[in-house]
């Protein structure tokens, strides 16, 4: 299986079998009972049928390693429950709205949501408030597991060693480290001056009789929100910019607040409703819009940088680290990073077509003419990028010089997956756990519960 058995199941699991529920497809009854906690058939049956989703040709023996995951997640849960590790309400009642909101983007709203499931929010949240609380408990007691646990040089110079020794050193395919600096256009004074202009008439139309849900609808730049009369549905303070929520949570009943700016333009609010902590807003955002002078600009600030390290003036990880403006790569000096270990060292074969061909005929140490890109997002912004090879190798069996990072990351990985088995082993014996015996046969659960 691709996923170590003390990585904790999907984070929306919660939610998701509510969907499956809903749907009619599961069968509950109880397989496993570990301390006050049970595992249904259900719980089973629906992570076994998302695995069959990408690997098609599993076979029902899955269902036993599926079992013993939740099994141990369980045994986590029962353990945070014994020792009384505190998990305030506020936090609980934090992940839930964010849960929420996710699921209800996927539907188009809470409406949507609503009608799908047919249940309130609120009665929705009732139902999985419990089960969030517990994977939250879960959580915390695998990181409370696993917090001391670090891979020293040592440990990563006998993993390879064992590797060696088995002959199970893993072959890699042509790799390249490359990075990337990314710069979008400044706004400019005057583009700014005519969204305020435009927000300002707006809310002198509504403030004069005119609809509120009718000017999101036709105006709005948010047009996630705007289809529903610029609702957002219900927030908690973290969960907006802070410019928006300083003044959201001020707002009386059917006021429309000042306009306030934020990061993504300038914004009108008006308040639904307020539960508690939360609250729910409708509003209208103006996005100042790029010029094409904007875009100009910006292709001869990226022109002076590349000059500044061409002359080596500055180091292109630096430059990265102090100009791009691409959130995801910047601190890390505009690498990117191989997803499942995060190592600089990227498998030829997994790049995107695009950006295989932009780096095909380059060698290390070249860095591609600046190019203008649209930038994902519904807003499709446009900026200049630039690219940076750095290194490329060859096809090669693992060794400590060029793959010292990979080894690093899987002696880590190897050596939590030891620390929980250890656990497991420790707590399982003085734990009631009890399976049904339709899975007593499997091995993995048979090994799982012996005295």
């Amino acid at each position: 299986m691709k996923k170590s058995f003390f990585i904790l199941i999907f984070t929306f699991t919660c939610l998701y079998s509510l969907h499956a529920q809903q749907q009619g497809k599961l069968i509950d009854e109880i397989v496993a009972v570990i301390g006050d906690n049970i595992i249904l058939e259900s719980e089973v049956e629906f992570e076994y049928e998302q695995m069959r989703k990408e690997l098609p040709v599993i076979g029902d023996s899955v269902k036993c390693e599926i079992l013993k995951q939740q099994m141990i997640t369980k045994l986590m849960l029962t353990k945070a429950q014994l020792d009384s590790i505190e998990l305030p309400d506020e936090r609980v009642d934090a992940e839930l709205e964010k849960r929420i909101k996710y699921f209800a983007s996927q539907f188009g709203g809470e409406k949507e949501m609503e009608t799908f499931y047919g249940k309130s929010i609120a009665d929705i949240k009732a139902t999985n408030r419990e089960k969030i609380r517990n994977n939250m408990l879960t959580q915390e007691m695998q990181g409370k597991i696993l917090k001391d646990v670090k891979a020293s040089p040592s440990d990563i110079k006998n993993y390879y060693k064992e590797l060696e020794k088995n002959d199970s050193l893993p072959y890699y395919s042509s790799e390249v480290e490359i990075a990337q600096i990314i710069i979008k256009p400044v706004v400019s004074k005057e583009s700014k001056e005519i969204a305020l202009d435009k927000i300002t008439e707006l809310r002198d139309r509504i403030l004069k009789g005119e609809s509120f849900n009718t000017m999101a609808l036709i105006y709005s730049d948010d047009k996630g929100s705007a289809t529903h009369g610029g609702e957002l549905g219900f927030f908690s303070r973290g969960d907006m910019v802070p410019e928006f929520e300083a003044t959201a949570f001020k707002l009386k009943p059917d006021s429309i607040s000042k306009i306030i700016e934020t990061k993504y333009g300038y914004h009108i609010l008006k308040l639904i409703d307020r539960k508690g902590d939360n609250i729910n807003v409708r509003h209208i955002l103006i996005m100042p819009k790029t010029f094409r002078s904007d875009i100009e600009l910006s292709k001869q600030k990226i022109d002076s940088i590349i000059w500044l390290i061409k002359i080596d003036s500055i180091t292109f990880e630096n430059a990265a680290k102090k100009f791009s403006d691409d959130i995801a790569t910047k601190n890390n000096g505009g690498y990117i990073t191989e997803g499942q270990i995060g190592t600089t060292k990227v498998p030829v074969d997994e790049l995107p077509k695009d950006l295989f061909f932009k780096i095909e005929k380059l060698k290390p140490g070249d860095i591609t003419q600046p190019e203008e890109i649209t930038l994902p997002g519904p807003d499709r912004e446009k900026a200049w990028r630039v690219i940076y090879l750095k290194s490329e190798s060859k096809p090669h069996v693992c060794n400590m010089v060029d793959d010292y990072q990979k080894l690093q990351s899987m002696a880590f990985q190897r050596k939590q997956q030891k620390t929980m088995q250890e656990w497991v082993e420790k707590y399982k014996k003085n734990i009631y756990i009890s399976v049904s015996d339709s899975y007593k046969m499997c091995p993995t659960i048979k090994a799982f519960i012996k005295k």
